[in-house]
């Protein structure tokens, strides 16, 4: 359990271990500067009594004995204006394991302890200088696979989420009143609701949150990317196709016909959005047990999917393999055909693929990498609108699946109040109630309302030094 009285001083080691220019090390807490002064010299071996805020000082970290660790860039920045909202004490040396960790040790030793993963964003949020959703969004941005899902995290760090879901609550509260007002005055209880419009502002709460809801989907895709499954028989081209978008060899590639036993995954960026590849094993009557296991697995994966490239082999003509295939695939909305080995010339082509019921074809040669542009721009407008589209203007995206709960909780509170309404009113306290449970709702996402193990969930997931 971490310290949410923030009572005592923490640090931890803010750069990834291993070689690098720089390591630092953070500490925050009331202890900070202290600590510092008790392990900082100038340059010429002398203890520095004052340190300028917000100002790097240049000189020496010593450990216990006096004996220089390395030479240093140390800055102070007092509380409340830092990112915890305490006092906080930054130590930039020489990066590397030996000397980074050295230092550490040197500050737990003097009274601070080790701070957990996420701590030190859990005190700003505890501290007020962020809410809950800013915090996620921190820890969204650190993990960012793309430029577009950064963006998007950046702006939930800005507080737009935050102020969507605040103008929602306000939104609600003002419609509680008068479900409040009806309590204190039951005989004119009738009037009071129906001048207050109170159904009418229910249903439009419900209707904002729905809006919310809606971006979930594109928002799911922008953080953990595109689920793009290659599937087809064997020896069509599925891993050259994979390699053509990777622009790498990472598949075998070889005439023989199975060489792709197992699930290969890669993931590329194609204007800001990850798409995850997905290479299979080729799909037919297995001819050994592991090849069965690799084509179940390829089964699975097709199910999981967001979109399926269906690829056959044009220079041979669709065959009977390939129909075959097709009765695998139960989803056709999200399948794109992809007519490879154009170099060869085509026995079957999109043209034909149209004339059969193929919604989506494109025609490519993943030897020469012709039609892989036009195949990456189709895979994402199956799925949502242009990337920059999503994240441009004003729009609020959601991307966290606990606020994708706890929206549609508070949807079906405001439901369940429109309902009690709609039967007729026997009692405006639980209609109060059905509102109350809405704005806690709420409430949970910004972290207005939440409890111990919620924040031990949410910042679990951080990194140490974060």
């Amino acid at each position: 359990m971490k310290d949410l009285l923030c009572e005592d001083t923490i640090a931890a080691i803010g750069t990834p271990i291993g070689k690098g220019a720089i390591g630092i090390v953070r500490i925050s807490g009331k202890e900070s500067l202290r600590i510092l002064k008790e392990m900082f010299r100038t340059k010429s071996g002398k203890v520095k009594e004052q340190f300028d805020e917000r100002r790097m000082h240049y000189g020496l970290i010593v450990d216990q004995f006096g004996e220089p660790i390395d030479e240093v860039l140390a800055v102070y920045m007092k509380g409340p204006k830092s990112f915890t909202g305490e006092d906080v004490v930054e130590i930039h040396s020489h990066g590397g394991i030996v000397v980074v960790r050295k230092i550490l040790r040197e500050v737990l030793g003097r009274g601070a302890r080790l701070a957990e993963p996420g701590e030190f964003t859990m005190r700003a949020f505890l501290n007020g200088r962020i809410d809950l959703t800013q915090a996620e969004a921190i820890n969204e941005l650190i993990e960012a696979k793309s430029e577009l899902s950064a963006k998007v995290a950046l702006k939930q760090l800005e507080g737009a989420l935050s102020r969507k879901i605040r103008e929602i609550r306000d939104f609600i509260l003002e419609t509680r009143a008068y479900v409040e007002a009806a309590v204190d005055f039951p005989e004119e209880e009738v009037e009071i609701i129906e001048s207050g419009k109170v159904k009418e502002r229910l249903i439009e709460a419900a209707e904002k949150i729905e809006e919310l809801l809606k971006t979930y989907r594109e928002g799911k895709l922008i953080r953990e990317g595109i689920k793009v499954a290659i599937v087809g028989r064997p020896n069509v081209g599925k891993s050259s196709l994979l390699n053509a978008l990777l622009k790498e060899e990472r598949a075998i590639v070889t005439e023989i016909p199975g060489t792709t036993r197992d699930v290969i995954e890669e993931t590329i960026t194609f204007k800001g959005l990850p798409l995850r590849l997905i290479d299979t094993a080729g799909i037919r009557e297995a001819v050994d047990r592991v090849e069965r296991i690799g084509i179940e697995r390829s089964l699975k994966k097709l199910k999981e999917a967001d979109v399926v490239l269906f690829i056959v082999d044009g220079s041979e003509g669709f065959t009977g393999e390939d129909r075959k295939i097709l009765n695998w695939i139960e989803n056709r909305e999200n399948v794109i055909l992809v007519v490879n080995k154009k170099d060869l010339g085509l026995k079957f082509s999109c043209k034909e693929a149209e004339n059969s019921g193929f919604k989506r074809c494109v025609e490519i040669s993943a030897k020469t990498g012709e039609g892989i542009e036009r195949l990456a721009q189709l895979i994402t407008d199956l799925v949502m609108l242009e990337p920059e589209a999503v994240v441009g203007g004003d729009e609020v995206v959601i991307t966290s699946e606990r606020h994708r709960e706890l929206l549609e909780r508070a949807k079906r509170s405001l439901e369940k109040a429109v309902k009690t309404l709609e039967s007729g009113i026997e009692s405006p306290e639980f209609l109060s109630m059905d509102i109350e449970d809405a704005l806690k709702s709420l409430g949970e996402i910004v972290g207005e309302v939440t409890t111990e193990d919620m924040y031990d969930i949410i910042f679990s997931r951080f990194c140490i030094g974060k």
